[in-house]
């Protein structure tokens, strides 16, 4: 009854979870560690081992990944609504039989709230959670081993408290053999010395009469571990930047220390208070000799010098105190980016000074210097931004657009909700009230990146769509209100069956806007709506589909220009499995027979691939290469046939997708 059991989503967290294992199996031992890939023999019921292992457990872990709640089921049903889903079983009998339940949150995953959850997993939203990082891997797992050696430990911490009332209980790590040993020895050799040291005093002072007993020698002073903050630059100067526009200036926060330190308060003053605001991805712990970076957008409301600072508190030791300085000019600048145009401001360093004159120093504020107090920082080569995937999905009139971006230190979605947060991968949900072009702009360096993706608040079929202003009429390309309908199996026998229905909601020059539908049986599902470019090769990505190699590539004329390529932009699998690197080739025409028919089409190869960086647990799940098969036809204007097939980092095949066209209508 002392086990330690770690639910996880293998599309959410399952490179978390090896690697976890394998740390909490070094620290308490295998035979107390349970997943589910170690422990349950072939041919075992999986639900019945899950419940004999959850009933004997002392402690169940649950690991929340940013994904965690919304992950869906083949028919587009959230997998937590499921009763019989198995994240919902082990989570739900480990909170009624009042085992220890302890969520862990990966990478700034936030905690789900309790209307959030079904019934039975309601009291999870009020367990203390706590937070691992991949950056800070030792640090924040050790504090989960910290936590988890209290709770099998508990009468070991309370003797070592009771003895030294000045130990921080969370730094207790006990190792009981090893400390009874050698507390054994120590009393030992007190005793032996006692005994020693009467004998030679009798032997050598005549007996005198005891009158008082000394005081015990005060206990040596242990200094403890403590983190120290710091922060640089020590001066901010935006420049000149013009009402309408924005600037932006960073600092870095470095805990010198040798212990973890909360993130401090933050606080703007002076002139400037009101009209910068603070930007960051910062955890809620900075561990010893880490460092964050924090942004701060300087949008100015008025034109002339202004003057302030930032005030960072440090608990018991003085405030760190930086300088910030800028000048706004009358003239108005465009606030809205435009593909290929030039930053607002540099995001490093100093802006340049403008033509003019200067504006005069306000005698009220000494802080005022027009020249930084500091050299600047030299700057740095930063890669240009890109943006691996652009979609949407619609929902009455609500949106959510998904994106992937990569070296983007500021990404933007136009026209709302404009500046996000997580400049990387995130899901972010918006009002669409009629048809929209949502426009994301990444923003690394000097360069800018964009795309766009067009969404209505209704699917087709219930009001048809008007092609845009940009449509193009070409009997080589998909029309509007194409429809292509494909069956996609798995290798595996329990993989199930699904019917997908691809229909165009416009078509430009480049690129095409796409609704993806579930139409088994009776049911017809909206599943997903994306941009996809033509004539690019790359990788696409969706929820519904997984990943996918250029579907229209050759209908846009992308296969006449190049017979292979190199480093086709590939997303990531999830934020654990990343660098996959693309190659591919055209290998000639064959003919192909599907559902739909059979075609003359053109045979393309791509091959992915990546380093395993994952434990020995995940071998067999950890996906490293991926192949594609794919034929186009040149009538159908998109591929007829597609497989995909997936190899773990120890040889064996995850999978085998097959996509084949059962039919398809064109306008």
């Amino acid at each position: 009854m002392d086990g330690i059991f770690i639910s996880y989503r293998r599309e959410d967290s399952a490179g978390y979870a090896g690697r976890l294992y394998d740390r909490l199996a070094a620290h308490f031992g295998s035979a107390r560690v349970f997943m589910d890939v170690e422990g349950i023999a072939p041919g075992t019921d999986f639900v019945e081992a899950i419940e004999r292992a959850v009933s004997s457990c002392k402690v169940l872990i649950v690991l929340i990944g940013r994904e965690w709640m919304d992950i869906a089921d083949a028919d587009g049903r959230r997998r937590l609504d499921d009763p019989n889903d198995f994240i919902r079983l082990e989570t739900g009998m480990a909170l009624k039989r009042d085992i220890r339940v302890v969520p862990v949150l990966l990478e700034g995953a936030r905690m789900p709230r309790e209307d959030e959850l079904p019934g039975e997993l309601s009291a999870l939203s009020r367990r203390q959670a706590i937070e691992i990082s991949h950056k800070q891997w030792e640090a924040t797992t050790g504090n989960l081993i910290e936590a988890l050696d209290r709770i099998y430990f508990p009468d070991q911490a309370k003797v070592a408290l009771d003895s030294n009332p000045g130990a921080d209980s969370e730094s207790m790590h006990w190792h009981i053999s090893r400390r009874g040993l050698w507390l054994a020895v120590g009393l030992a050799g007190l005793v032996g010395l006692a005994l020693l040291g009467g004998w030679l005093l009798t032997r050598s002072v005549p007996p005198q009469p005891l009158l008082t007993r000394a005081a015990p020698e005060p206990a040596p002073t242990v200094a403890r571990a403590a983190g120290r903050l710091e922060a640089r630059p020590g001066h901010i100067d935006y420049g000149s930047v013009a009402l309408g526009s924005s600037g932006v200036a960073s600092i870095t926060l470095h805990n010198s220390g040798d212990a973890a330190l909360p993130l401090p308060a933050l606080e703007i003053e002076g002139d400037l208070a009101g009209a910068i605001s603070l930007d960051h991805q910062c955890p809620g712990t900075l561990a010893a000799a880490d460092s964050c970076r924090i942004e701060l957008r300087f949008e100015p409301r008025q034109a002339g010098p202004a003057n302030g600072r930032l005030r960072i508190d440090r608990g018991d030791e003085a405030p760190i105190l930086i300088a910030m300085t800028a000048v706004t000019e009358a003239e108005t600048a465009t606030a809205t980016e435009t593909p290929g145009s030039a930053p607002e401001t540099p995001l490093t360093g100093p802006a340049p000074e403008p033509a003019s004159e200067p504006a005069p120093e306000p005698a009220s504020e000494p802080v005022r210097s027009v020249t930084p107090a500091v050299e600047p920082p030299p700057a740095v080569a930063t890669a240009e931004p890109r943006i691996l995937s652009f979609t949407g999905k619609v929902s009455g009139s609500r949106a959510e657009l998904c994106y992937d971006v990569r070296d983007a230190e500021q990404l933007r979605i136009l026209p709302q909700p404009g500046r996000v947060r997580n400049p990387r991968k995130d899901c972010v949900t918006v009002r669409v009230a009629e048809r929209t072009t949502f426009q994301i702009i990444a923003r690394g360096g000097d360069r800018n990146v964009s795309d766009r993706l067009v969404l209505t608040p209704q699917p087709p079929a219930a009001q048809p769509v008007t092609p845009s202003p940009d449509t193009v009429v070409d009997n080589r390309l998909p029309q509007v209100r194409d429809r292509w309908t494909y069956r996609v199996s798995g290798r595996w026998a329990s993989t199930p069956r699904r019917t997908i229905e691809v229909s165009t909601l416009s078509v430009g020059a480049n690129a095409v806007e796409e609704l993806l539908s579930l139409v088994d049986a009776d049911v017809r599902r909206t599943l997903d709506q994306r941009h996809v470019r033509g004539p690019v090769a790359y990788v696409t990505q969706s929820r519904p589909l997984g990943t996918e190699f250029s579907p229209y590539l050759a209908a846009f004329g992308g296969l006449e220009s190049a017979s292979d390529w190199r480093g086709i932009p590939t997303p990531d699998s999830n934020s654990f499995w990343t660098d996959w690197y693309s190659k591919g080739m055209v290998k000639g025409r064959e003919s192909v027979t599907v559902p739909a028919g059979t075609f003359r089409a053109v045979k393309v190869e791509i091959s992915s691939s990546r380093r395993a960086s994952g434990s020995s647990t995940e071998r067999d799940r950890e996906p490293v290469r991926m192949h594609y098969n794919i034929w186009y036809a040149a009538e159908v204007k998109r591929y007829v046939k597609m497989v995909r097939t997936t190899t773990a980092a120890s040889g064996q095949a995850i999978d085998t997708d097959t996509f084949e066209l059962l039919s398809y209508r064109q306008q």
